[in-house]
Parts: structure tokens; sequence; C-alpha cells
């Protein structure tokens, strides 16, 4: 089986002396040596001080919604074509999601939706930075003015850039995940990254259960403190990300290379001025995608439908105002094959010739 991702670790030798050090001072949790640490290497990452550590990203969106103190049922705009995270964290914050399409190229939400569905009653949009493809920032923000605050989901973009400037700078608040699945990570772990000191202090209260260490609530928190085992791992690799990065670019390159000449097949589209981390590689298929992931799968390729669009999802239905047409034949096209850094390229090498096969054409020299 080619997987359609694995995580790339530390040797293991490395890590065990780590937990030595966590053994010895039998601190596990509650912001301590480790957890400093991974913040302040993703803080020299990203060229601010503004970044704080949190148990995972999921929970990192839902506290970074609540430190912004937006107001009870108001409205988000927020891309359909999302994790269901993103949607969650706007429920969890009382808010109402109002979903938006995304462009059919980049996979991200373009600015023309929020003057489209921005109202009095948004009080923010919450973007997503598909499969690491950064959001046009300067044009949503342009288009949100001096009315909603941004939010980026950026569970995918540790490490992209946009314009030369690194995600996790681009919004009032952006949300990083470390989960297993990632480019680079901390088995579970996040980060929230702000432009504001009031926001950061705030989302300092409302991961510690709402308080700094004097037991007195000044807003309601919940647990969202990062383990030392988790951030041991993640202070090791946290700094590999531009290597991790460029394995990334380069099995993309070569996916593109193979089969960027099969007219069936288009691929998204990355500004040059900016940098994806390419966290997931999306093919998407003019004809018979389920024909191809059959295919694929049958030979021991793991592939994946990615993302299933939350307005069409149980739980957030009653939120859908209409048909989002790019995201629904996005979906009905995408299919997510085989990256992560240690790819092998006779592996790539395999899933490339089957998509050739499947779409009959030459194996590309």
């Amino acid at each position: 089986m080619i997987p359609i991702m694995r995580p790339e670790l530390p040797p293991l030798e490395d890590y065990v002396a780590l937990l030595r050090r966590v053994w010895e001072t039998r601190m596990l949790s509650n912001f301590a040596t480790f957890a400093q640490l991974f913040e302040q290497r993703a803080q020299a990452q990203l060229g601010t001080p503004r970044v704080r550590a949190v148990v995972n990203g999921d929970v990192g969106l839902v506290l970074a919604l609540a430190a912004l103190d937006l107001p009870a049922g108001a409205e988000a705009v927020v891309p359909s074509f999302t994790f269901n995270s993103t949607v969650n964290a706007i429920l969890w914050n009382k808010l109402v999601p109002v979903f938006a399409d995304i462009d059919p190229r980049t996979l991200t939400m373009p600015a023309s939706e929020i003057a489209r569905l921005a109202g009095p009653r948004t009080a923010v949009v919450v973007a997503t930075h598909t499969f690491g493809n950064p959001c046009d920032a300067d044009a949503i923000r342009d288009a949100a003015g001096s009315g909603p605050r941004i939010v980026y989901d950026a569970a995918h973009a540790f490490g992209s850039r946009y314009r030369g400037r690194p995600a996790g700078t681009l919004g009032d608040a952006e949300v990083f995940s470390f989960s297993g699945t990632k480019l680079v990570t901390s088995a579970e772990g996040g980060l929230v990254a702000a432009n504001a000191d009031a926001v950061i202090e705030r989302l300092e209260y409302l991961r510690g259960y709402g308080f700094l260490g004097d037991y007195e609530t000044r807003w309601p928190g919940l647990n969202g403190k990062m383990s030392e085992l988790h951030a041991a791992l993640g202070t090791l690799t946290i700094e590999t990300v531009e290597a991790a990065v460029a394995k990334r670019q380069s099995i993309a390159a070569r996916y593109r290379e193979q089969l960027g000449d099969l007219a069936a097949l288009s691929f998204q589209h990355i500004d040059p001025r900016d940098r994806t981390t390419y966290k997931d590689f999306a093919l998407l298929c003019a004809e018979d995608r389920d024909g191809l992931e059959a295919r694929l799968n049958a030979a021991g390729v793991q592939t994946k439908r990615y993302f299933r669009p939350a307005h069409t999802m149980r739980a957030y239905r009653g939120y859908a105002r209409g048909a989002l047409p790019a995201t629904e034949s996005v979906y009905a096209r995408i299919l997510c094959v085989p990256i992560y850094n240690d790819l092998a390229p006779a592996d790539q090498e395999r899933v490339t010739d089957l998509v050739r096969a499947h779409y009959r054409g030459p194996r590309a020299r």
C-alpha cells in the first residue's frame, strides 16, 4: 500500500533524549519547558511574538474566534469547501455560518464572495488556506474593509507564504495544526497567531480555563494546553519546515511534469508570487474521477476525496442558502493522491503510471 500520507519523524533517540528531561522534571503540561520552546521556535519561524501553542488546531480555532469577542448570533462567512473543524468552531462560538463558494482554480474562497455575502450582521470572515495554498489576503482584507474580522484556518499552511509574508501574519488570527497528517507534526498540537496584543492576551486566558495562575476566571475558557510530550516532538520537527516544504515542492513538480499533458486532468493553481506547503496534492478530473479512484485503490494506492462540502452535511444543511456551483463541481472531480515528505520516487512513478494508464496516455519522459 502506498498511503495518502505518512508523517516524517525525527530519529527516535533524539525524541527519547527530550523525554528523559520530561521524566526528570515530571512536568507533563502547564506551559512548561518544551511548550515554551515550541512557541519560541514558531515565533522565530513566523517573525512575530504573537504565537501561542494549543492542544490542537481544532481547539485553536474555537479559541481564536472566542478571543475576538464576537457577538453571539452574528454571521461568519466561511467556505463550504473546508474541513468541518472550521464550521464547528463557528458554531461553538454561537455564530451563524454563511457558506461561501470557492474559486475552482485556487480552491480557496475569493474576495468576491465577501462582497456577495457580507451584510450588517457579518462579524467575521473565516477563510481556509486550502492544502496550504494561501488565500488572496490583500483582496480579502480590502473586501472586508473596516467591518468583519479576518480569521484563517491555516491548518495546512505552516510554511506557506503569501507575497513573501508567512501564513500566520495575514489575518486578525490564524490557526495552524501539527497533527500527524501535517508536513511537520507534534502528533497532536496547534498554534494560534494573532495580529494584536489584546487578542493574544485573551487567548492566553481562554486556553488555560479562563485564568492565569491565580484561579480568578476572567473569561469562560477551557483546557487548551499542549502537553510536554507533544511539545517536545514539535520542537524537533518545527525547525525542519523549510526542508519539508522543499520536499513537497519537488514531489508536486514531478506530478505536474508527469501528468500535466493529460487533457483529463488539471491541478490547483498556485500564484507564482506565493508558496504552498502542498499538504495535499489534488488531481481535478474532467472525467471518470470515480473510475480513477477505483483503479488506484485496487492497485494499493490510497486516495482521498477532500473536502466534502460542509453545506451538504447533515449537521450544517440548515445553514445552506443555495447551491455553491464551484464547490460542488470541484468535489465531484477532485482526487487527492499520495504526497508525503519521504515519498519514494519509485512509488510516485507507480502512481503516475496508473493515472496515465487510466487516461490512456503513454508515460511522460
